[in-house]
């Protein structure tokens, strides 16, 4: 499969669907690039959609991490949602549950950004 990102709106909340087997470089290039574009105007609260994402790599944790600290630069909010056992199982690991901002559902994170 490869790798997609596509920036869904939901009224002044960004879903951004991830697919594909990580997030590279190019992809997390994409995602920043677009985050700054909507922070102009003024929408700053993003949903990170691992639905068709079933494992994550360390590189792919930094990069969560890296758009997680960017957006709250910008003074925004971001929930992750769709996380699979063994994602969820990752995070509770290296306790990053504990960080980030978790959803059960994509209507659950949205019902948080209002």
């Amino acid at each position: 499969m490869n790798q997609k990102v596509s920036f869904l709106p939901h009224g002044q909340v960004i879903e951004i669907k991830l697919e594909g087997k990580g997030i590279d470089e190019e992809m997390f290039a994409i995602i920043s690039k677009q985050i700054k574009e909507y922070e102009n105007s003024l929408i700053i609260k993003f949903i990170i959609n691992l639905e068709s994402m079933p494992l994550l790599t360390s590189t792919d944790l930094n990069y969560l991490i890296k758009s997680f600290t960017l957006i709250r630069n910008l003074g925004g909010e971001l929930y992750i949602v769709n996380i699979s056992d063994k994602i969820n199982h990752v995070l509770l690991l290296t306790k990053l549950n504990t960080v980030l901002n978790i959803a059960t559902s994509l209507k659950n994170a949205l019902e948080h950004l209002k």
